[in-house]
C-alpha cells in the first residue's frame, strides 16, 4: 500500500513589524499630501501685492486727513479773525466748506513746499540720502552725517530751550509756534537711531508714544500759526476799513449808535425812513444780519453793530472808498 501524496504546506509569511519612519520621511509625506490636497493650480497672489490695489483707500485716507486739517486750521483762523471784531464765530453758523475755504488763506509757497517735502520723505525715507549721495562728494556727505548725529545728541538741549520759551510766552509772540516745532524736533532727534547709539526702539511705548507726541506738537503749531494769522488779517482789515463794502442804514427812529467817523442825517419828517447812517463798513453778512463797524473803529474801545432789515430799518450796500 503506497503512502498518500504529500501536499506541500503553503508558505506562511511572517508579518514583520513595519520599519519605523524617520521624522524626515514623515515630514516629506505630509508635505506631499498637502500639495495633493491643494491641487495643481498656481496659488493666486494676495490682494495686497497686486499693483494699485490699495491706492483708492490710501487716496481716500489722505484726502480725509487733509480736509480735517484744513477744517481745523480754518476754524482756528476764522475764530481769531472774528473775535477781533467782537463777533462769536459760532453765532455765524459757518459750514464745513466755508471753514475749509477760509483755511486757504494760510496756504503760502513755503507751506506748499514743506508739505511736498514731507510727503516725499514719508513715502521714501531713503530718497534724500540717495539724492544727496549722487550730487555731493562722499567727504561732504560724511561730514553732514557727523553733524546730524552731533545735533541729534543735543536733543535734550533743544527740549530745554523749548521749555524755557514756555516761561517767556508773552515775550516770544508772535512766534509762539516755534515752541511746538522745537518740541517735535527734540523728540524726533531723541530717538535712538537718530541719537547714534545703534539701537532700535520697539513696542508701542517706544515707537507710538513719541510719534503721538510729535503729532500733537505739530497740531499745536498749526493752531498757533492759524490763530496768529487770523489776528494779523483782522488787524490789517481794521486798518483799511475805508476800502471795505459800505453799509448805509435808513431808520424811522433815531438809533442809539455812536462811533468814530459815524455820520447821521435827519432827512425830515416827510420821509418814512427819516434818519440815515453812513460811514459804516461791513464785516460779514450771515442769515440776514449785517455786522458793521464805523470807519474810525478801534478794537479796544468801540462796538460792532448788528443790523437786520425790517419795516423800520432798511439796509443798503455800496462800494467802499478807493
Amino acid at each position: 500500500m503506497s503512502d498518500p501524496p504529500v501536499v506541500p504546506a503553503p508558505h506562511s509569511r511572517a508579518s514583520a513589524p513595519p520599519p519605523e519612519r524617520g521624522p524626515r520621511q514623515a515630514g516629506a509625506r505630509r508635505r506631499r499630501r498637502r500639495v495633493l490636497r491643494s491641487g495643481t493650480g498656481a496659488p493666486e497672489p494676495p490682494v495686497s501685492r497686486l499693483p494699485g490695489a490699495g491706492f483708492p483707500a490710501d487716496l481716500a485716507t489722505l484726502v480725509s486727513l487733509l480736509a480735517a486739517l484744513l477744517f481745523y486750521a480754518g476754524a482756528v483762523h476764522t475764530r481769531a479773525y472774528f473775535e477781533y471784531f467782537h463777533i462769536d464765530v459760532l453765532a455765524l453758523g459757518l459750514s464745513f466748506a466755508e471753514f475749509v475755504m477760509r483755511s486757504l488763506r494760510l496756504v503760502t509757497a513755503w507751506v506748499v513746499l514743506t508739505a511736498v517735502v514731507v510727503v516725499v520723505v514719508l513715502r521714501d525715507p531713503q530718497l534724500p540720502s540717495r539724492s544727496l549721495s549722487r550730487l555731493l562728494p562722499p567727504a561732504l556727505i560724511g561730514w553732514l552725517r557727523r553733524v546730524a548725529r552731533g545735533l541729534a545728541r543735543l536733543h535734550l538741549l533743544v527740549l530745554g530751550v523749548a521749555v524755557a520759551m514756555l516761561f517767556c510766552w508773552s515775550r516770544i509772540q508772535p512766534y509762539g509756534w516755534l515752541v511746538p516745532i522745537l518740541l517735535a524736533f527734540g523728540i524726533l532727534c531723541g530717538q535712538p537711531p537718530a541719537a547714534g547709539d545703534g539701537s532700535r526702539p520697539g513696542g508701542i511705548r517706544a515707537r507710538g508714544a513719541p510719534l503721538a507726541a510729535v503729532c500733537l506738537c505739530l497740531l499745536w503749531a498749526v493752531a498757533l500759526a492759524a490763530h496768529e494769522r487770523g489776528l494779523r488779517d483782522a488787524e490789517r482789515d481794521a486798518d483799511h476799513l475805508v476800502g471795505r463794502t459800505a453799509v448805509v442804514v435808513f431808520s424811522t427812529d433815531r438809533l442809539s449808535m455812536t462811533g468814530r467817523g459815524l455820520k447821521v442825517k435827519d432827512l425830515g419828517q416827510q420821509m418814512h425812513y427819516r434818519y440815515r447812517y453812513t460811514e459804516l463798513r461791513l464785516v460779514i453778512e450771515r442769515g440776514g444780519r449785517y455786522y458793521a463797524v464805523p470807519t474810525g473803529w478801534r478794537h479796544d474801545t468801540d462796538s460792532t453793530y448788528v443790523f437786520r432789515e425790517s419795516d423800520d430799518v432798511r439796509i443798503e450796500l455800496m462800494p467802499g472808498a478807493r
